[in-house]
């Protein structure tokens, strides 16, 4: 008999103990609460890599009996975050979840080396997925951006191509023969010329007249034709 009770007592005990044990809110649900929070409500259309901070592992909050409220007072942006999360039912919880925000797109970088005054081919360029972060809106997602251009400094491999490492290709130089076109009032007239001065596509020039022998200013339209506006 004496047996038999203390096996009772035993199982009670047992019992009890389980029953009274707390049930704490697992941290994994609350990142991945914070993480499809931050998917709904971020402020870009990047790519983007988010790494929280990890709760202490003594905190122990009591299990929410109801889904977990998450909400920022302004907007997510990319960057370093603080995030609220509370439970508002039971034995109510607040806490803050910190994290980074890392944006990444495909920008144009250098792949060779390019000199200044090298042309840009398909060689030197590719579009790479990077952090922009840092970059502050300072970078190319196409590469006809810089295609066909010329580098006005010189670039090593690994460069973050820009559009003010760029200009367009001189077209024509001094002493170039060029056919000089006039259009206005529905007439257009042509002419030869040659290249007084230098210049990129849609840059003004001097171009002589080889008729008359009058210097005048022509916009550069290709290699070899300028005009000009009556």
């Amino acid at each position: 008999m004496i047996r038999l009770m203390l096996i009772f007592a035993s199982v009670f005990m047992t019992m009890n103990a389980t029953h009274a044990e707390p049930q704490w809110q697992p941290h994994e649900s609350i990142y991945e609460a914070v993480k499809s929070y931050v998917a709904q409500n971020i402020n870009t259309t990047a790519e983007y890599e988010i790494n929280l901070v990890p709760l202490m592992d003594r905190l122990n909050l009591p299990l929410c009996t109801q889904p977990i409220q998450v909400f920022t007072p302004n907007p997510i942006k990319t960057g370093r975050a603080s995030i609220n999360v509370r439970c508002n039912v039971g034995k109510k919880w607040a806490i803050f979840v910190s994290a980074t925000i890392t944006p990444f797109e495909r920008i144009v970088i250098a792949t060779r080396p390019l000199q200044s005054g090298e042309t840009v081919t398909g060689q030197h360029a590719a579009l790479v997925r990077k952090d922009v972060s840092q970059l502050h809106g300072n970078y190319l997602t196409q590469l006809d951006q810089v295609l066909n251009k010329q580098a006005i400094r010189t670039l090593p491999v690994g460069t973050v191509l820009m559009l003010k490492d760029f200009a367009e290709p001189i077209l024509l130089k001094r002493g170039d023969h060029v056919l000089i076109t006039s259009s206005g009032s529905g007439v257009a007239i042509k002419m030869n010329g040659i290249v007084q001065t230098e210049g990129r596509r849609g840059q003004m020039i001097h171009v002589k007249n080889q008729n008359s022998g009058r210097v005048i200013n022509a916009t550069v339209i290709d290699s070899g034709q300028v005009s000009v506006s009556q």
